[in-house]
């Protein structure tokens, strides 16, 4: 029944917002870097986000859950006037940061990376303020990044949460997760963009408002669910569960530092770019990325389950690194510039 009733919401929300859109200036259009047909809304993140408030009213959802959904309301907000009238990414970076901050402020984040080689426990101390501003900004960024494709962005925000709940239930901590049934229905609310998305009939975007909401929604549930109290996935496991958007963000960077590019600087450098650049079509790509990002999270944690913490550390790197250099080849190959 539940399920049924996100349906009929979720209409209704994108019925509403799609009617407002053109007033809102929350259109896209197409240009020398966006090949979709047509003016397409870019109301995909408000209508997830405003359907994840509501829905959170009907469970009993955790102190931290709801700190995290009000505060993404500032996201969005501020992400809706980016997508309108473009303030560009100073804007965006700002933003993060204050909303980062907020959580933080409410006694959330990164003390702990996990125990490796003879160092137990690692806490930051007075570092984990930084380091967790850089890992919530850098993740929210490398969803923002990723979004250059029908799907993308949404399809592993999905492998991200649903990769937490895996592994959790794997290691027999699943129950840790009080927020567990929410979370499911979080997941179905961005599985509808899905289908939206894909659509050519009802085609809605996700903007910078959605991609950044997503990314920045899946970074705190990675903190949360992997640092005190409640401690159901091993930190190193959360760089797994964002292999391809984290992979894919630090390839683009260093891609355009050594081309002495702005980082921040939109082009078709990323993957789904360079895929399209060798003749794959938009839907194939993303069947390609999606399938690969499930092995590669999979891999990721089998790796951790068998090996140790350790393992999985080095195998992450090089993966990364492997990652770097064959994107690198290939963007070389096809002369992206």
């Amino acid at each position: 029944m539940i399920y049924f009733s996100v349906i009929l919401t979720f209409i209704l929300f994108t019925l509403v917002l799609n009617y407002i859109a053109p007033n809102l200036k929350l259109i896209d259009i197409p240009n020398h870097r966006k090949i979709h047909d047509g003016n397409i809304p870019l109301i995909g993140g408000i209508v997830i986000y405003l359907n994840v408030l509501f829905y959170c009213f009907f469970y009993n959802t955790s102190f931290y859950i709801n700190i995290l959904i009000y505060t993404s309301s500032l996201i969005i907000f501020l992400g809706v006037l980016d997508d309108s009238i473009e303030l560009g990414v100073i804007f965006r970076l700002f933003a993060q940061l204050v909303c980062t901050l907020i959580i933080i402020g409410s006694g959330l984040y990164i003390e702990n990376i996990g125990s490796y080689f003879v160092y137990n426990d690692i806490n930051l101390g007075i570092w984990s303020i930084i380091f967790t501003v850089f890992c919530v900004i850098g993740l929210t960024n490398s969803f923002n990044f990723i979004d250059g494709i029908d799907g993308l962005c949404s399809v592993l925000s999905i492998i991200a949460i649903l990769s937490i709940l895996l592994f959790s239930y794997i290691l027999n901590t699943i129950t840790l997760i009080i927020d567990y049934d929410f979370i499911i229905i979080v997941s179905f609310i961005i599985f509808l963009f899905v289908f939206f998305n894909l659509n050519p009939y009802f085609k809605i975007f996700l903007g910078d408002a959605g991609s950044m909401f997503l990314g920045f929604f899946v970074s705190w549930l990675l903190i949360l669910y992997s640092q005190n109290p409640i401690n159901s996935l091993p930190p190193i496991l959360t760089i797994w569960c964002v292999t391809i958007p984290v992979f894919d963000f630090l390839s683009v960077t260093i891609r355009r530092i050594l081309r002495l590019k702005n980082p921040f600087k939109p082009d078709k450098t990323h993957l789904h770019h360079l895929l399209i650049g060798l003749g794959i079509s938009n839907y194939i790509s993303l069947l390609v990325i999606t399938i690969v990002a499930i092995i590669a999270n999979l891999l990721g944690f089998y790796i951790y389950y068998f090996i140790g913490s350790e393992a999985s550390l080095i195998f992450f790197l090089v993966f990364l690194i492997i990652y770097i250099i064959i994107t690198f080849k290939i963007s070389n190959h096809i002369k992206v510039i």
